[in-house]
């Protein structure tokens, strides 16, 4: 590791326990002053895709000011992931524990029983993070996998890695990750967590409705079901307004159904899994990360930067 990567290391190390320190309503304030930084510093571009993802959905269902404040809590709860993530080292597990309230787990502890291994699907909602940091422990001797997205710096890719590895989880990069997944569940025992909510591209994606409108929706999980048998199981992790405690809700599972049109029934069970996000975003939208280019794929021109589409936009009542 060179010298960038070593201080960053030891910087990420010391800052880490000095926020594992504080009393909870002081780390608050940092995660508010780190939110407030971010929103203040950012080039605009993710305020205003939040912005035009918002119009998009809601249109004038929600007010202007309601559609500020989700945008401003989305920067809130982006701090606090960051933040938490920099000092989970540092917090014993039997006290992590504590902060959460896990409701209907039995959906996964089933899947795992009867068919042998199953797929965790969830989005980036809520502390989405925790599904690699508090769950695993949860389901062993059953081997976890955790997909994620390197950024290429050597430094930061192992932070990212070590957080995502810390109960045992392996880590399985997007890039390559359907081959990694298959040899994975080749054996028995397997649960693999998948972030399905971002937009992937056309040739790779399926399309679906998400939220109302046209989008692509990664097929993995789908596969993985149809392929293995196993179930896909819905889990998404939501905070209270200070973060102090979680709420980890598991879903019924999804079944990819097994006919001789694989196509079909890939898309039936990448459906249901656009429709579970659907559902849980509806009922705390705050909680969803709105900053991602979400419909991009279907709809061209929604996030273009043209003259000629901002005033369009302007006159839709959009931005």
């Amino acid at each position: 590791m060179n010298f960038l990567g070593i201080m960053l290391g030891i910087f990420v190390n010391v800052f880490g326990a000095f926020l594992a320190a504080l009393p909870h309503r002081i780390f608050v304030v940092f995660v508010k002053i780190l939110g407030f930084l971010m929103c203040v510093l950012d080039n605009k571009r993710r305020y205003n895709d939040a912005l035009t993802n918002l119009n998009f959905i809601y249109g004038d269902s929600l007010q202007l000011p309601q559609k500020k404040a989700i945008i401003k809590r989305c920067y809130q709860n982006f701090a606090f992931v960051i933040l938490e993530s920099i000092r989970i080292t540092k917090i014993p597990y039997h006290i992590l524990a504590q902060r959460f309230e896990v409701i209907d787990e039995h959906y996964l502890h089933n899947c795992l029983k009867k068919d042998g291994g199953a797929v965790a699907i969830s989005g980036h909602f809520g502390y989405w993070e925790a599904i690699a940091t508090f769950l695993p422990p949860r389901f062993k001797p059953y081997k976890m996998a955790s997909l994620g997205r390197l950024t290429g710096i050597k430094s930061i890719d192992a932070l990212i890695i070590s957080r995502r590895e810390l109960q045992g989880v392996r880590f399985i990069n997007k890039a390559g990750a359907f081959k990694e997944l298959l040899r994975f569940y080749g054996k028995k025992g397997a649960l693999a967590g998948i972030l399905v909510d971002q937009s992937i591209s056309a040739n790779e994606g399926v399309w679906v409705d998400f939220m109302g409108k046209k989008a692509t929706h990664t097929p993995i999980a789908s596969i993985l079901s149809r392929r293995f048998g196993v179930g896909i199981v819905p889990v998404f992790i939501d905070f209270n307004k200070d973060y102090s405690k979680f709420i980890a809700r598991f879903y019924p599972p999804i079944y990819a159904p097994h006919t001789e049109n694989s196509a079909s029934d890939i898309a039936i069970a990448t459906q249901a899994q656009a429709d579970a996000t659907t559902r849980v975003i509806s009922k705390n939208p705050s909680s969803w990360f709105w900053f991602h280019r979400r419909w991009k794929d279907y709809y061209k021109d929604l996030y273009s930067d043209k003259p000629h589409v901002k005033r369009a936009k302007r006159q839709q009542g959009r931005i």
